[in-house]
């Protein structure tokens, strides 16, 4: 049997990974959600056409909030992931680069979408996610790796 001892502050890890993660998610689905209705492209489609894109300035918003969504989704449940397992060995260092990431992820999706520069570069802004991203995947493998030459 194998019993896991979490360390005293690890709420702020699991606050990080399973709260403002799931939230900023949240946030992602109303903003789409919202410029959908306003660019008129109805499910099941997932993004404007280019012509409904030249017809309609909302359009392209959509499509760049769409992008920021399905980026978002496409790194999420791996950043909870090293945030969860990193945490146990530095709950301190990974509910911060945590919040980091998620602080990054929020800059790109208002770049992306509302900076209102064109094809969308506004995402660069928060393009620091990758860093923080790479920061926990790092310090996951030298958490697991510490933990196995320990045996």
């Amino acid at each position: 049997m194998t019993t896991i001892t979490l360390p005293e502050n690890y709420g702020a890890v699991i606050g990080v990974a399973l709260g403002a993660i799931p939230v900023l998610g949240f946030i992602h689905g109303f903003v789409t959600g919202g410029l959908r209705k306003e660019a008129k492209v109805p499910y099941p489609h997932s993004y404007a056409s280019i012509e409904q894109c030249k017809e309609n300035a909302k359009a392209e918003k959509f499509n760049c909030a769409q992008r920021a969504h399905s980026n978002f989704l496409e790194n999420a449940s791996q950043t909870m992931l090293f945030t969860l397992v990193a945490g146990l060995k530095y709950p301190e260092l990974a509910a911060g680069i945590g919040g980091l990431w998620v602080v990054f992820r929020s800059l790109f999706l208002y770049g992306y979408v509302y900076s209102g520069k064109p094809q969308g570069k506004g995402r660069m802004m928060g393009g620091f996610f990758w860093l923080a991203q790479g920061a926990l995947w790092g310090l996951t493998v030298f958490g697991v790796a510490r933990h196995l030459i320990s045996y």
